[in-house]
């Protein structure tokens, strides 16, 4: 929750980038690099806030939004060991350049200017610049706190490359599955016996990708995919009380329906029947 000082504060931001500010600025360095990603998920990955506590969880202890729009978004986020910033990032998408800045709390008056160039199909460059409201009494600090913004960057983008590919790879299967032919069939998943009943076990079909789990004493199957952004659910633990969770935005899952828990989120794709036949598993697709 935001103190009143603190809505006001928010409430005064503005919602536009202000291209010329950087004048007033002291620029202390830049973090430049190439990603393998396309020009549309780099973007989407800047609007996407929910990620941040969970895909960067070793930076960010968690976030409460305070607003968003086509102008990108503002929000109260968590630190390990205590304190929080308010934060916004907005997004001038005509140039493909977004803002973040440090309004409250530590690092107060920091800026990160980023503007991001299209390099080819599947592979962007971005260039992150470093400003602070006015230059420090030391040199040494300055340098210090370049090295760490570069860092802290090289870390963040580290971790953002598995959740851009994997949403790109994810569009791709969609659009694939889309295009396929949905007659009913049986799929093999694997001898009961020697199938792995630690984890799930992928399957491919026409209509998606799907987990094969051994759970409650029965094989089970539920979609591989998060109806939120499509994100990766094979490497999620079964929770105690038969959910599954997202590892990019946090969304709860039961597996028993299907259904979001909390209803914040859309329900998971209908999973092929299971169906046990001479010891061997099998998924029944119906077109």
């Amino acid at each position: 929750m935001l103190t009143e000082a603190e809505q006001e504060i928010s409430n005064a931001r503005p919602n536009t980038v202000d291209h010329a500010s950087v004048s007033d600025l002291h620029y202390i360095g830049n973090y430049k690099r190439a990603l393998p990603t396309n020009m549309a998920r780099m973007i989407e990955n800047a609007y996407d806030w929910e990620h941040l506590p969970y895909v960067h969880a070793s930076s960010f202890a968690g976030i409460d939004l305070i607003d968003c729009g086509d102008w990108g978004w503002r929000a109260k986020i968590g630190l390990h060991g205590g304190g929080y910033q308010l934060l916004d990032l907005l997004v001038d998408k005509a140039r493909d350049y977004w803002v973040s800045t440090v309004f409250a709390g530590p690092g107060k008056g920091i800026q990160i200017h980023t503007q991001a160039s299209h390099l080819s199909d599947d592979e962007i460059e971005v260039d992150v610049r470093f400003y602070i409201p006015e230059p420090l009494d030391d040199p040494a600090m300055t340098t210090q706190l370049h090295a760490h913004l570069a860092d802290q960057y090289r870390q963040l983008y580290d971790e953002d490359i598995d959740l851009m590919s994997g949403r790109q790879s994810a569009l791709d299967d969609l659009k694939r599955w889309r295009a396929g032919e949905n007659d009913e069939a049986l799929i093999l998943v694997g001898d009961a016996e020697t199938l792995d009943r630690t984890k799930a076990n992928m399957v491919e079909t026409e209509t998606g990708r799907f987990c094969v789990r051994f759970w409650n004493e029965t094989w089970i199957a539920h979609s591989a995919v998060c109806p939120h952004l499509l994100g990766p659910l094979g490497d999620s633990e079964i929770g105690p009380n038969g959910e599954i969770t997202c590892p990019w935005h946090g969304y709860k899952f039961d597996l028993a329906t299907g259904e979001n828990i909390g209803g914040d989120c859309k329900a998971l794709a209908t999973a092929p029947r299971v169906e046990v036949r001479d010891g061997r598993v099998y998924l029944r697709v119906e077109g």
